[in-house]
């Protein structure tokens, strides 16, 4: 896929567990403004547990939704260089995840469906995680994902993960 003047409707997770948790999701957010055809819109912050490890620093995570030109592989290019540009040095491997100064996942892109070495789209864990759920049903609650008949909320009702997540204040 090429990049073209269409725009495409993208929600992204951001999350954050190493020091100044607040500066580093609104670095990112203005660092996605950059490739945005439109005003980005930002969700609430959510203060979590981490997800996989109980070692980890406590996440924020938001969720942001954007307008782009740029197909999915692009995309997924200009995350990972905002990420390796505000000092992400690895990603996480399998179940072992580490803290971080930021992390950018792709959790939706139009009505697509991927699932390439690189990409799968929607973001396998998106239904799994409490934390990018309720910031992603602040911006989108009748959001259906192209593989269910369940919108987000249903999916939330669903969610067994029982980390506890709450609105932070920024």
């Amino acid at each position: 896929m090429r990049s073209d003047k269409r725009e495409n409707s993208v929600y992204l997770s951001l999350g954050t567990n190493l020091g100044d948790r607040s500066a580093y999701l609104k670095e990112a957010a203005e660092l996605l403004q950059n490739f945005a055809t439109d005003k980005i819109e930002l969700s609430p912050v959510y203060e979590s547990q981490p997800w996989g490890s109980g070692v980890l620093n406590l996440f924020l995570n938001c969720v942001v939704h954007l307008k782009t030109s740029l197909d999915p592989l692009a995309l997924l290019k200009k995350t990972q260089e905002i990420e390796k540009g505000m000092g992400r040095l690895e990603k996480s491997k399998g179940s072992e995840y580490h803290n971080r100064v930021i992390d950018i996942d792709i959790l939706t892109y139009n009505d697509a469906t991927i699932d390439s070495l690189a990409l799968t789209i929607p973001h396998p864990l998106l239904t799994k995680r409490r934390f990018v759920l309720l910031p992603l049903i602040d911006l989108a609650p009748g959001l259906i994902l192209p593989y269910s008949s369940q919108s987000i909320e249903k999916h939330l009702s669903l969610c067994e993960d029982d980390l506890e997540c709450k609105v932070f204040e920024v």
